[in-house]
Formats: structure tokens, sequence, C-alpha cells
């Protein structure tokens, strides 16, 4: 039985998805040249490693219904923007909603931290990877079943924002209407904002808050974000 194909797999998946799975693809093989390539139908995923052992696997590519993330091996990798998540012990993911991702170069380096981290000891790894330089990042994304204009308005309609954020919370500091916004939050960290109309009625909101002092402050302000993205898509959904 002929084994089956990265085709194979992302046949049932919507072109956007299929495209940006490609493109992901790409991405892994320039940075694994020669990587074994295994397609898993049951896992949805294509693995990507020095050899075709579970144990030799790098990387993971996993098209979802509206994104793909990308699984890294190593639990302990270094990651000074805060791209990873998850909180399993043999790898974390990284979730791609947009090709532009893909050409983030602090992706590219965790990539090549993770082809690197495969063959070092973890001691090795820890005692190499030091502080971050600019802080740490929380990363979130919402896909809202409404026109971006609507999702956009959400965030500058100060009255509307404090309905699923909260008073107080967030100060706008520029726009780009319906495309994108800058902010500072609280404390002023920055943070960017940027929407991406998905059809008549869907939209997505990408939120990128950047700086943040602490791992814990990290991964407290990524549930703040996913708590008030949620809230947002229920505020939105059920006025319209």
């Amino acid at each position: 039985m002929a084994e089956p194909t990265v085709d194979d797999l992302l046949n049932t998946y919507s072109p956007e998805v299929r495209d940006l799975a490609l493109r992901t693809c790409e991405l892994i093989r320039r940075i694994l040249p020669g990587a074994s390539e295994k397609v898993h139908l049951g896992w949805k995923s294509i693995q990507f490693g020095t050899g075709p052992g579970m144990k030799q696997t790098v990387f993971g590519v996993m098209p979802l219904r509206e994104r793909v993330n990308i699984f890294l091996a190593g639990a302990d990798l270094p990651d000074p923007t805060g791209l990873l998540e998850g909180t399993g012990k043999a790898g974390r993911h990284v979730k791609v909603t947009r090709p532009e991702i893909l050409d983030d170069p602090a992706l590219y380096a965790l990539l090549r931290a993770a082809v690197e981290a495969h063959g070092t000891p973890k001691e090795e790894r820890q005692a190499k990877a030091g502080p971050p330089v600019e802080g740490y990042r929380a990363y979130a994304s919402k896909t809202v079943n409404v026109p971006v204009e609507t999702l956009f308005a959400a965030w500058t309609d100060e009255s509307l924002r404090d309905r699923w954020l909260g008073a107080g919370k967030l100060t706008v500091r520029g726009a780009t209407p319906g495309k994108s916004l800058r902010a500072r939050w609280e404390d002023d960290t920055p943070l960017d904002v940027r929407f991406t109309a998905r059809g008549e009625g869907k939209s997505d909101v990408n939120v990128d808050h950047r700086k943040i002092g602490s791992p814990e402050a990290a991964e407290h302000l990524k549930a703040v974000w996913k708590e008030s993205l949620e809230r947002l898509k229920q505020v939105l959904e059920n006025t319209v």
C-alpha cells in the first residue's frame, strides 16, 4: 500500500489552510534540509525529522480548520518573544493563522533553535539560552463571525471595548481602519493588533503583546487575552 502524501492529508481542507500548510512545510524544509518526512492521516500531521522514528521527530505541521500549528520537539526551547504555546512535556506548538507569521524572524530563530536542540544535551541548551533581550510575548487570536469593520470598531469604540475588556485596560496610540492598531496596556507594555477579513461576515483578530517582564507575566497575559477575545466574540456575535 502506498504511503499517504501531503496532498492526501490536505485535500479536505479549505484552500486557505492548504496554502498555509504548504508554505509552512516549505519553511520547515529550508530549516531542516534533507529531513525525513512522513504523513500521518490519523494524527492529521506531517512529521519532519532526522529519521523516520518518533524520537527523531523535530517538527510537525498540523492543519486545523482555520489555521496551522507547528509542533516543535522539546519543552525548553529558548523563546524570548513568547511564540510557543501549550504545556506538553514532549514539545510545544506555534499557531500560524496567516502567511505573514511565517516571515517573522523570531519564528525562524525558534525553528533553528529546535534543530540545534535536537542534538544538544538539555543542560547545554539551558546554559546557551540566557535571558530575553526585549522581554517576553503574549500572543492570542480569534475568529469572529462579524465583518472586519465591526470587529475593528469593537477596539476603537471605548464604550464597546469596556464591555469585553474592562475599563481603563487599554490606550489606543494609533490605528489603520479595518487593518491594525497600536496600543499600550495598563502597565505601559506595547501591543499590536491586526485584523483580517475572512469573507463578508467573518474576520480574524490577532493580538501581539510585547516586552513583558517575566515568563509568568506572559503566561498570565496569554490567559487574559484568551478570555477577553472569547468575551469579544460573544459580545459581537450576540449583538449583530
